[in-house]
């Protein structure tokens, strides 16, 4: 399952590209990253994720900061995300039928995948604050500074 050190987790999996997949995975990719609001987005537990198309251009790895438990995220993806899911993984080897919506194929097709972190060193700015921690801290600074403004 996903390593947990200090309230945030972590997922690594990598996938075979499908052959003759490379140009739509990397449009898929595109649109992913120019969508708005991201997929990401939705998934309000998500620190950062990246994919990366690597091994002469044979494997996707994805990866994934969040707080919570492993179920938790990849429920949160399934139920905020299941279209960009289902859009990117979609260009991969062995990816359920069904894509995303059959949430039990899904999570075993990301068990199979997932990488053992157990041996890997990472480093957390912020270990003890959710993602909704953070961004309630950037608001708030964002108001005094606003408030410092009016002042002056």
């Amino acid at each position: 399952m996903a390593d947990q050190q200090s309230g945030i987790s972590t997922l690594t999996a990598i996938a075979p590209i499908k052959a003759g997949c490379l140009d739509s995975l990397r449009q898929a990719l595109k649109m992913v990253a120019a969508a708005n609001p991201s997929p990401i987005e939705k998934v309000a537990t998500v620190h950062c994720a990246r994919w990366v198309i690597f091994d002469n251009d044979s494997r996707l790895l994805f990866t994934a900061d969040f707080d919570g438990t492993w179920d938790e995220y990849v429920d949160d993806f399934i139920d905020n995300a299941p279209q960009g899911l289902d859009l990117v993984f979609g260009h991969c080897e062995g990816y359920p039928a069904g894509g995303a919506q059959d949430r039990e194929a899904f999570k075993q097709y990301v068990r199979d995948h997932q990488v053992d972190l157990s041996n890997v060193t990472a480093y957390c700015a912020y270990p003890d604050s959710s993602v909704r921690d953070i961004q309630k801290a950037s608001r708030i600074r964002k108001n005094f500074e606003a408030l410092l403004d009016d002042f002056q």
